[in-house]
């Protein structure tokens, strides 16, 4: 979408989210007292989601504003989704008796207040402190000897996570032991002049084959061309639209959809398939999930992320819509299964709710 369109929607559709919120807690029993605060803390809230919309076609801003913005963004959409179903319940309550709806509306108040701490608590707790080791057993036709691997997605290393997370996820993915580390696309959310030491800890991870990448779409928002080059000079091998032979395995890789906007760095299905060994099973990593339906030949294991596995329920409805498969393990076909990763960092607001932050750890077995 356009920055053209897709700023002045923003910002009118959030109006109107947070329109809609302070309408309901000014008439909240509990903070029927506060209107003038909740009127300024509205007022600061939406402020800051217009710098952060306004600031996606202008200059970044400085990363506190940023946080502060984007923190704002997810507190708008947590409280509407909040109170919505509450509000829906009310409609019910209007049919009580009088002295009965009073005592409801009273219980109901509360439980709105209660119910978006919860969420916020639950989505702050899942976005910055529980990042878990999911596994995965899966069986490959023709796969000669078990290889066990670490996938990772969507670690957004910028203005949330830096070289310490990194450094975290280093740190666990070494005490799998992987044969090979796998990265997704969407490593990083800053150019390779403002990454400076970030990625540095990527050079410790211990493997018998080495860290291999495909980008993603924000790779492609911060110059990809200087960040492909960054990425190389710390070791890790970038399938670009093309294909490389580990340990008896084809392991294929294509640029990202977002090349096909940008009319630079586009993916090609067709050239990253090209010289597989027909003789060998073969692994595709395509940051989108969506971006299968440029696949003519099956595969035996594509590999996704890009999802965040919806990172906020109930957001998680759209993202499905728009990318079909969303977490988890699918059978497309009778010989292919797709790998949907949830990612091991987040994008926008630091908040997962029905996700987790995730460390994929991928055995593959003979079939």
């Amino acid at each position: 979408m356009s920055p053209y369109i897709f700023i002045p929607l923003s910002t009118l559709i959030f109006l109107g989210i947070n329109l809609y919120t302070y309408k309901r807690l000014k008439q909240n029993l509990i903070l029927v007292k506060f209107k003038w605060s909740l009127r300024v803390v509205f007022g600061l809230i939406f402020l800051f989601e217009v710098a952060y919309f306004i600031s996606i076609k202008s200059s970044p801003l400085p990363s506190l504003i940023y946080q502060i913005s984007i923190i704002c963004i997810g507190v708008s959409f947590m409280l509407f989704c909040t109170i919505l179903p509450f509000h829906l319940v009310l409609y019910f309550i209007k049919k009580l008796k009088k002295n009965s709806q009073k005592i409801a509306k009273f219980i109901l108040d509360i439980c709105v207040i209660l119910g978006f701490a919860l969420y916020i608590i639950i989505g702050a707790y899942n976005a910055n402190f529980n990042t878990i080791i999911t596994e995965y057993n899966v069986k490959i036709k023709n796969l000669k000897n078990p290889m066990n691997l670490v996938v990772i997605s969507d670690v957004h290393i910028g203005e949330f996570f830096q070289k310490d997370y990194m450094k975290s996820l280093v740190d666990k993915i070494n005490l799998l032991n992987p044969d090979a580390l796998l990265i997704v696309g969407d490593l990083v959310d800053l150019n390779s002049d403002e990454l400076g030491d970030f990625l540095d800890p990527l050079k410790d991870v211990k493997s018998r084959f080495g860290t291999f990448m495909v980008v993603g779409n924000h790779e492609y928002y911060h110059g990809i061309e200087g960040l492909i080059d960054k990425f190389k000079s710390i070791g890790i091998k970038v399938l670009e639209n093309e294909s490389v032979v580990i340990a008896d395995i084809n392991l294929a890789g294509v640029y990202d959809m977002a090349g096909l906007k940008m009319d630079k760095f586009k993916p090609d299905f067709t050239k990253a398939m090209s010289d597989i060994d027909p003789n060998l099973p073969t692994i595709l990593l395509t940051h989108q999930p969506r971006s299968l339906s440029y696949l003519q030949n099956s595969v035996d294991l594509a590999i996704s992320g890009h999802t965040h596995g919806g990172q906020i329920f109930p957001f998680s409805i759209l993202v499905w819509l728009n990318q079909k498969y969303i977490y988890g393990l699918y059978n497309i076909t009778d010989d292919m299964k797709l790998l949907v990763s949830s990612g091991a960092g987040l994008w926008g607001p630091p908040f997962r709710v029905g996700s987790n932050s995730e460390i994929v750890y991928l055995k593959l077995l003979g079939d």
